[in-house]
């Protein structure tokens, strides 16, 4: 029989063993677990119903694929996903694709042309917003078991673009079949990670498709946690218990207070980069009696704004200057832009064009709507004190989204403060959706009136097949809306992530700005 001293030795060394084997179990639970804090819950995950939200937008490139996708780390040309090789026809209206083989869904069912079709034929039917887009297919056939034929009304230069939208993700139709509405909350595809479970306001549950096609991903399990309050996103990265903590291109909260904090914190990383997400002041230029159908009005109040003041004092450096419908690190930006623009601090001038048309001080009065968090109302309230300083009158009226959005389209409103966040890398993606008068009262645009001359330019624009040419085309396109005046572009907020250093192999892509954490992993320093 065992005697004390031996006994309590036996247990000290049991003691370790147990304590040993802990800690190696916490240390991998720890290397394949990413915690990510989230500003808002997703407003959807399944790709058809998607509302092009940051945080759902994000989570559906991680669990299903598109067709084509912006290839890492520079994000400036298409690779193929589910779509290995593709061609496209001398007259730019049928595009082939090959679709890769051996690749299945989450479910078990395969994704070949058939299946592809069926999504792409739920997403063209059922999705108010990819209507814009799928609108051009004219059909759609499995020419045979991996190959799928699309064909366009028309050619569109900027269709693989479209296809690599998270709205155009490929979900698993079978499971559409057998779940029904359960679907969108339980959604199924084919992507490197596999969806658990959505607490709502709460957190999202992702976790490793181990035959993904291009390799299991090295973390095991994704948790997005939805924490609304940036104090606390603050606190909890401080403190290990969130890995990666998003801004989502800054749209409720500004970061500026989080980056004095992490200035001196070794522990972790900012990383910042320039977007191409704009956020404006939008006239309703489509209103019949609104001041803002004045020229002169919108000069004015384009010279009213302290721009820079916006981007130092406002966003403390955060945010970049735009000086028209493009940012000027998109592809099409114009430099000619730049002459004779309105889009300057200059509150002498505006009281003169005032006058001029025929308003003195406190003659006109309106009503501001926007989103509802912090950025939209210290944003809102600077550009309040600007038009102040020049005898305008404005009321800030914030709202959650839906009500806001619902306004805007239908054209309740003379001016409304909000932005363009593009998903895909092209200057379409502002140009068109924004200044189409045809589109004006079908989205949040700029309400453009009708101008045939303008519209049959941007149809140009977007249908041409040579880069220079449509350069060219989008050069004049932005010099007839800055002379116009359509809104008031303010800053283009940057990209900005805050992560814990022991995260490694995130690449960060600024249009859209949305993170993909197939290659991500986690190692101690």
């Amino acid at each position: 029989m065992m005697n004390k001293k031996k006994l309590l030795l036996f247990l000290v060394v049991l003691t370790l063993i147990f304590s040993a084997t802990s800690t190696a179990l916490a240390q991998s639970d720890w290397e394949k677990t990413l915690i990510i804090a989230a500003d808002s819950d997703p407003a959807s995950i399944d790709p058809t119903f998607s509302k092009a939200y940051p945080v759902g937008s994000e989570i559906i490139i991680n669990v299903f694929d598109t067709l084509v996708a912006w290839e890492a780390p520079d994000f400036d040309k298409l690779e193929g996903r589910l779509a290995e090789s593709w061609s496209i026809s001398e007259d730019g209206k049928v595009y082939t694709f090959n679709i890769r083989q051996g690749v299945t869904f989450h479910d078990g069912s395969a994704v070949n042309a058939e299946s592809v079709m069926a999504a792409l034929n739920r997403t063209k039917n059922e999705s108010s917003y990819m209507n814009r887009y799928f609108g051009y297919i004219v059909d759609m056939k499995a020419v045979s078991e991996y190959v799928l034929e699309i064909t366009l009304e028309k050619p569109i230069s900027v269709f693989l673009s479209w296809l690599a939208m998270p709205e155009a993700a490929i979900v698993s139709t079978a499971a559409v079949e057998s779940m029904g509405e359960d679907f969108s909350t339980h959604p199924v595809g084919s992507g490197p990670f596999v969806f658990q479970s959505w607490i709502p306001d709460t957190e999202v549950v992702l976790t490793a498709n181990a035959n993904y096609w291009r390799g299991a991903p090295k973390i095991e399990t994704i948790v997005y946690r939805i924490i609304p309050d940036a104090s606390t996103r603050r606190l909890e990265l401080e403190s290990g218990s969130v890995d990666i903590s998003q801004q989502n291109g800054q749209l409720y909260s500004l970061p500026v207070e989080d980056m004095k904090a992490f200035e001196s914190n070794p522990d972790i990383k900012v990383i910042m980069l320039p977007s191409q997400i704009i956020r404006e002041l939008a006239f309703n230029n489509n209103s019949e009696t609104s001041s803002v159908r004045d020229l002169k009005v919108r000069q004015a109040m384009a010279y009213a704004v302290d721009y820079d003041g916006i981007v130092e004092y406002l966003l403390g450096g955060t945010a970049s200057r735009v000086m028209g419908p493009l940012t000027t690190n998109n592809w099409a930006f114009s430099d000619a832009v730049l002459e004779n623009s309105p889009f300057t601090y200059n509150p002498e001038k505006a009281k003169q064009l005032l006058s001029e048309a025929g308003y003195a001080e406190g003659d006109l009065n309106f009503k501001l709507y926007t989103f509802q968090g912090t950025l939209w109302g210290m944003v809102a309230t600077f550009l309040q004190e600007n038009f102040a300083n020049v005898g305008i009158n404005v009321e800030i009226v914030q709202m959650e989204f839906p009500p806001f959005r619902d306004i805007v389209v239908a054209g309740d409103f003379d001016i409304y403060l909000g932005g363009r966040q593009p998903w895909y890398n092209d200057p379409e993606a502002h140009i068109t959706i924004d200044y189409l008068s045809s589109l004006a009262d079908t989205a949040m645009t700029f309400r453009m009136p009708p101008n045939e001359a303008l519209d049959q330019k941007i149809l140009e624009a977007q249908a041409a097949s040579d880069q220079e040419e449509r350069k060219a085309l989008y050069a004049d396109i932005q010099k007839e809306i800055v002379d116009f005046v359509p809104g008031l572009y303010l800053f283009s907020p940057n990209v900005i992530i805050f992560q814990r250093t022991e995260v490694k192999g995130l690449v960060v892509n600024s249009a859209p700005p949305l993170n993909e954490y197939w290659s991500v992993y986690k190692e101690k320093h």
